[in-house]
């Protein structure tokens, strides 16, 4: 089992992704009992979208 921090890192290591494409440096992940299920970041930028907050590709990501 991970602890908060564990996820938190995962989330930055997304914006961190964001970043390196020109975007706006804000990672998610999503999890469910205890195990990340998907994970996403803001891509407003890279894909001309008003939409793409990094939580709105993290559920689109989750299938």
């Amino acid at each position: 089992m991970y602890d908060d921090t564990y996820f938190i890192n995962e989330a930055l290591n997304e914006a961190k992704k964001s970043l390196a494409e020109g975007g706006i440096p804000i990672g998610a992940v999503l999890v469910k009992d205890g195990k990340i299920i998907s994970r996403g970041h803001n891509r407003l930028i890279q894909n001309d979208s008003v939409i793409l907050h990094a939580e709105i590709d993290t559920i689109e990501n989750a299938g």
